[in-house]
């Protein structure tokens, strides 16, 4: 691998790092917009076009996160290579596989193209989090991954703006391969990243009792996560009839309240510490995911349609999701350099442990006792989440 060039001035190292930044920011603008495009005709495409049901919608879920849950065995058999390298080839892999998704004339195709745009995307997941920690200053790793999520999240907008608007005339074979296009041309940008930025990954897998707290932080979330960002939209468009307008119309608002809380809550983070902004984060998502319980009961007392009261609770749901950019800050302080990707990786298969199961779980929840019941669930999650939240430690001891 290549070594940290030397002999460069001070200046020259801030000129590089700023340039590696900006090709780092392009490419998850390239994805995001790319992913929003997918993110908002995926739901009606599986249901409206190709008829799936409510436990076919579960199983793809399912089926999408596996290689979520071989993340860490998949890093490690590509540990030979830089993050820039691996993140090229993971946005190379989640071009195909959208591009493709388009041409699934039924479920089992439809299953392949996912699959094939998943391990890209668990791929990007571990390695991009890694390059940006890397990238940002010192104390400021919390406001680094918020303002790249930021950044990804204003790229999400402009693909669901073209979904609100050109996707229908356009149809949905173009519309994937566009997306497609968009997600593929970020690797472009992540190659001019040099190869030694990342600190490398010179385990093939690691797995360190020191670092259970992470793990379990992100099994949780992995469960979290696949109640709201899996069944979210799917409930929305089975259970309310909401046409794709109206789901595009709702995620454009979403992004747009993550775009300017994410920096915001990164600073928290990196100000008061893991501890106390994750603690608020999941005492917040058990009060929200009550909220769902209860719409039927709120829309009688308040005069308001069901349908926008889910969306202005699913709106509040998302904005909250900036709180566990403290997972990855927390893995930062604690891990060294050279163990942050497979770190993270490990992490991410961790997280997918509950993202495998809770789809299966959930649809047939669903399925038997109404939607009500997978967020009732949720509360039980979250409170576990708390629970695991107090055990760290008040501050962490940041590792330079």
């Amino acid at each position: 691998m290549t070594s940290v060039p030397d002999g460069e001035t001070e200046t020259e190292r801030q000129a590089a790092s700023q340039r590696d930044w900006l090709m780092l920011a392009l490419a998850t603008v390239a994805f995001g917009f790319g992913f929003g495009i997918n993110m908002g005709t995926v739901p009606s495409f599986g249901i409206d076009h190709l008829g799936l049901g409510r436990t076919q919608m579960s199983q793809l879920e399912s089926f999408r996160e596996v290689p979520g849950l071989c993340t860490a065995g998949m890093i490690g058999i590509l540990a030979a290579f830089p993050e820039s390298r691996l993140a090229a080839m993971a946005l190379g892999l989640v071009g195909i596989g959208i591009g493709a998704t388009g041409q699934a004339g039924g479920f089992w195709p439809l299953v392949l193209c996912n699959i094939v745009w998943s391990i890209g995307l668990h791929t990007w997941l571990t390695v991009q989090p890694a390059l940006t920690l890397s990238l940002s200053s010192e104390g400021r790793h919390g406001f680094g991954l918020g303002l790249m999520n930021r950044y990804q999240s204003l790229a999400v907008i402009g693909g669901l703006l073209f979904v609100r608007f050109v996707a229908a005339p356009m149809g949905y074979p173009w519309t994937f391969i566009v997306a497609g296009l968009a997600c593929a041309s970020g690797a472009l940008f992540v190659r001019r990243i040099p190869l030694w930025r990342g600190g490398g990954i010179k385990m093939r897998l690691l797995f360190r009792r020191d670092y259970w707290r992470y793990y379990g932080l992100m099994l949780f979330d992995g469960g979290r996560r696949q109640v709201v960002q899996t069944f979210g939209v799917l409930i929305l468009v089975r259970e309310f009839n909401a046409p794709l307008w109206i789901v595009a119309t709702m995620l454009i608002v979403n992004n747009s309240l993550t775009m300017l809380a994410a920096p915001v809550v990164g600073r928290w983070t990196d100000t008061i510490g893991e501890r106390r902004v994750l603690t608020v984060y999941y005492s917040l998502v058990a009060c929200v995911f009550f909220a769902y319980t209860q719409i039927t009961a709120i829309s009688h007392s308040m005069t308001w349609q069901p349908l926008l009261i889910f969306c202005v609770i699913f709106g509040i749901d998302n904005l909250l999701f900036t709180g566990s950019v403290g997972i990855q800050t927390y893995i930062r302080h604690t891990a060294p350099p050279e163990e942050l990707s497979p770190s993270l990786a490990m992490g991410l298969t961790w997280n997918h442990i509950a993202a495998v199961s809770v789809p299966l779980v959930a649809g047939v929840i669903w399925q038997r006792f109404g939607y009500e019941r997978i967020f009732a669930c949720g509360i039980g999650l979250a409170f576990l989440s708390i629970c695991m939240c107090l055990t760290l430690p008040r501050r962490v001891a940041h590792t330079a």
